[in-house]
């Protein structure tokens, strides 16, 4: 147990000083170079090593009761604006996931239909191109010889264009709030199961490798998310320090992408379970004994019925 506790506290501290202290420390110093450096002398390194060399010298800098209260001052700050961070990563979390709040329900539902309109029409496009090739191949050349059907690319292509709106009907106004929402939609058409209801269930059921790729993954769309907190902190330096806007955006673009592949990877890693551990589920329910080459439609209408249990 005294192993346990000093491992876990390495590690918490760990934790503490990489995710809250470092990132933490770095804003404060930027926030405050910014404030003395100012939008005039956004890069004068040496007025702001004179402004640090008068500090220096002045005689409470050689007191230890100040230097020990500038310390935790700035620790404190530093932590401080990392759980701000942190909090900011967390509503960033939910835009891009499309779970905004109630004031924003008027922007969501035209971006919503829009994203729903575009994914409708290249749905269309592609089963246009695929009932060509298939009414062109039913029809011998000396009837027809001058028919042109789309060409196989053509239509992996138009395939490849609905698939980057949605691969499924978008239900959210965001990329990464369909994509998610779009594992539910594929689980329920392929094995009729709610996802929702039978994930918790299947997670304990889960080896632990992919448990460890699942969590690396969801930890990562959260480290993205609090990229996007700490631009929104740097943008708030920029109205007295402009260099600071460049930082933010640089930022933002990071943590968006990094949030896309984050999300990417997190659905198609909870699809993947579903579709190697399902049978799992359903022996571990008394729904099938194990022998099925295949978890069917019946099957997976009974685990539903069985986990939402008439809700």
């Amino acid at each position: 147990m005294d192993a346990f506790l000093t491992t876990l506290g390495g590690k918490l501290a760990d934790t503490w000083v990489s995710v809250l202290v470092l990132p933490g420390l770095l804003y404060v110093s930027v926030a405050a170079a910014g404030s003395v450096l100012g939008h005039r002398d956004a890069f004068d390194v040496g007025l702001l090593t004179d402004r640090l060399d008068d500090m220096a010298g002045s005689p409470a800098a050689h007191s230890n009761g100040t230097i020990v209260v500038a310390a935790a001052f700035v620790v404190a700050a530093a932590a401080g604006a990392s759980m701000l961070a942190s909090f900011l990563g967390g509503a960033v979390e939910r835009l891009w996931l499309g779970e905004w709040p109630a004031p924003l329900d008027r922007a969501a539902a035209p971006l919503t239909r829009w994203r729903s309109r575009r994914w409708t029409q290249a749905q269309d496009r592609y089963h246009s191109a695929v009932r060509s090739r298939a009414a062109a191949a039913d029809v011998p050349d000396e009837l027809d010889p001058d028919r042109t059907p789309p060409a196989e690319a053509d239509t992996i292509a138009l395939n490849e264009a609905r698939n980057r709106i949605s691969l499924a009907p978008p239900r959210r106004p965001t990329w990464m709030g369909d994509r998610l929402t779009a594992v539910d939609h594929r689980v329920f058409d392929a094995y009729r199961i709610d996802l929702s209801s039978a994930w918790p269930r299947l997670w304990l059921l889960l080896p632990q490798t992919p448990r460890t790729d699942l969590t690396t993954a969801r930890d990562a769309f959260s480290s993205a998310a609090r990229r996007a907190g700490w631009a929104l902190l740097y943008l708030a330096v920029a109205p007295w320090w402009w260099p600071a806007a460049l930082v933010a955006a640089v930022t933002s673009v990071s943590a968006w992408r990094g949030g896309r592949d984050a999300a990417d990877t997190f659905a198609e890693l909870v699809e993947s379970a579903v579709d190697l551990h399902a049978r799992r589920l359903a022996t571990a329910l008394g729904v099938s004994n194990g022998r099925s080459a295949r978890l069917t439609h019946e099957a997976g209408r009974e685990i539903t019925r069985l986990l939402r249990k008439k809700t």
